[in-house]
């Protein structure tokens, strides 16, 4: 074994099982915490673990878990792809907590209840819990159901759910946690487990590029999605080839359709509904460029 190919299979690896540990206790602290608030009585509340912890592409040493707490009593729609006809009328909500500053405040009462002074409050969109020796940090999100409603194949009316967040700084965020990972799961297996092993290589590259200053740090997230992107024909599907050859093909693939009016424009995120490069995401086109060529010479893949 060459030693790029004992580097990337040991970038490979998931999250060590002590990490994964202190990840599950994380993940029940808050859900208990949530449960036992009595703020939240007569209130359904939903704890959903996301991300990367969710998805099984954390990478050693980067194994914080996001969790949303979300509010089920409404649901927030966007109805703009359907006729006046088909426009929803939702019936109207009685309750507390209706609204995003509402819920966040009460969800930060209970996170401090719980955890105190390892409770921080001053991020725009999560509510961090500090690490300590018995569980990792968790990004706690409040958020509710969102519907995108659409016109599917037949013309029936139909919508997909997903998730709304409420920002601190102004605007809402929606996102499709769970799209996501009935996606990455099936495109695991297409491609013989290869697809989440080369998240975890990419995720690790990234990680070294920007601690030398070769790049400024991008979202974990980010790197899943653009290996998502990439078709499963150009990952060795029966496991037996080389990381070498797949991570090669990866980066490769990135860089060429990420040039100026490359195919990427119309890539999706591995929900398969928002746009990767649309309008208000925290990265671009010339990211996932640069990031594939820095990527490319750091593990010195070839000319």
């Amino acid at each position: 074994m060459s030693a790029l190919e004992e580097t990337l299979d040991r970038y490979s690896k998931r999250s060590s099982d002590t990490e994964k540990e202190k990840q599950e206790r994380a993940e029940r602290m808050v859900r208990s915490a949530v449960n036992r608030w009595e703020g939240f009585d007569g209130i359904d509340c939903e704890v959903l673990p996301k991300g990367s912890y969710k998805n099984n592409t954390n990478v050693r040493s980067d194994s914080d878990v996001d969790i949303a707490v979300i509010h089920e009593g409404l649901f927030y729609y966007n109805d703009s792809a359907l006729g006046e006809g088909d426009r929803v009328r939702p019936a109207p909500t009685a309750g507390k907590y209706f609204d995003g500053p509402g819920f966040r405040a009460e969800l930060e009462e209970a996170m401090c209840d719980a955890y105190g002074g390892d409770c921080d409050t001053s991020g725009t969109t999560a509510i961090e819990i500090a690490e300590n020796g018995g569980r990792v940090k968790a990004d706690v999100v409040p958020s509710f159901r969102h519907r995108l409603y659409y016109y599917a194949a037949n013309g029936v009316v139909s919508y997909h759910q997903g998730t709304r967040t409420w920002r601190t700084s102004g605007g809402w965020v929606v996102n499709y946690p769970e799209q996501q990972y009935t996606n990455g799961v099936a495109k695991n297996s297409r491609t013989g487990r290869r697809y989440k092993k080369m998240v975890r290589i990419l995720k690790r590259v990234e990680n070294g590029l920007v601690a030398a200053g070769n790049i400024d740090p991008l979202p974990s997230y980010f790197m899943e999605c653009l290996v998502y992107c990439v078709p499963d024909s150009r990952f060795n599907s029966q496991g037996v080839a080389p990381l070498t050859d797949d991570f090669t093909g990866v980066v490769r693939y990135i860089w060429n359709q990420t040039k100026p009016g490359g195919e990427a424009k119309e890539w999706l995120e591995p929900n398969e509904i928002k746009a990767l490069f649309g309008d208000g995401q925290k990265w671009s086109m010339e990211d996932a460029h640069e990031l594939s060529l820095r990527a490319w010479q750091r593990m010195g893949l070839g000319g």
